[in-house]
């Protein structure tokens, strides 16, 4: 998603979100999910504001581009997020 970030969209990403996203991840392993994950940390407004985003990205992509399947893994990642972070 990095190179993806340079890409201009109808929805811009904020330039908060974009210093968090540049800041290394930390890897965590733990439940319910017992596998290596990347974690960002960010509220929940930034959380929304790059899923609008990755929505925008992933409008404006051609139908046969190869990066539509990672956009959507990563809209359902955030999504997922979103969810477990109202518990």
């Amino acid at each position: 998603m990095r190179e993806m970030r340079s890409s201009s969209t109808s929805v811009p990403l904020p330039a908060d979100v974009q210093a968090i996203l540049d800041q290394p991840s930390r890897i965590e392993i733990g439940r319910p999910i017992p596998e290596p994950r990347f974690v960002v940390t960010m509220t929940r407004p930034q959380a929304e504001a790059l899923q609008r985003w990755l929505h925008s990205l992933h409008d404006d992509l051609k139908h046969d581009d190869n990066r539509r399947l990672s956009c959507l893994l990563c809209i359902s990642r955030v999504a997922v997020a979103l969810m477990l972070a109202e518990r």
